[in-house]
């Protein structure tokens, strides 16, 4: 995912109008918990080691370029997915079920719709910028690497971008 970060600056997206997803921390999202009591952690790795149960491993990689929320009002740069999606769907719906059973946390009501954070956008960029870009990159596609564990992630905004710290892993 660097390349397509190199590749994006190439294209003219200027650094202080973004701040660039660190690609050792770029990550799937499975399943946003948000706020999660302490005393709920072992009832979390639970689940994810019953949600794994089954998974194989298998490969993805990234594929084309977009924004959200809009072209108009765009503040995350990101790439979707290909290759074995329907296993990380299964997985994806798998989780969202146990865990809402066992913690009782609102299952994802929107289609699955995996994608890799490239960057946050600090200033807003000219959507005639923003459509350019999409274009240029629709036909993108990264390496393909290997889905072999989910892990549990702390994540905290900060101005200086996303700090993310490994909780646990449950390997398929």
């Amino acid at each position: 995912m660097h390349d397509l970060q190199i590749q994006l600056r190439i294209s003219g997206i200027r650094s202080s109008r973004v701040s660039w997803a660190k690609p050792e921390m770029m990550h799937l999202t499975l399943k946003f918990l948000g706020n999660v009591k302490i005393s709920r952690l072992d009832t979390i790795k639970s689940c994810m080691r019953l949600a794994v149960t089954g998974i194989p491993t298998h490969t993805l990689s990234a594929s084309g370029v977009g924004v959200f929320p809009s072209i108009k009002k765009a503040r995350v740069i990101w790439s979707g997915t290909r290759g074995q999606t329907d296993v990380l769907e299964r997985l994806s719906n798998r989780l969202d079920d146990i865990i809402f059973d066992e913690l009782g946390i609102k299952k994802n009501t929107a289609r699955f719709s995996p994608h890799l954070t490239v960057a946050r956008i600090k200033k807003p960029i000219f959507s005639k910028t923003i459509i350019q870009l999409l274009h240029e990159f629709q036909d993108y596609c990264s390496n393909d690497f290997l889905v072999s564990e989910i892990k549990l992630i702390q994540s905290r905004l900060t101005s200086s971008g996303a700090i993310h710290k490994i909780i646990f892993s449950a390997p398929f």
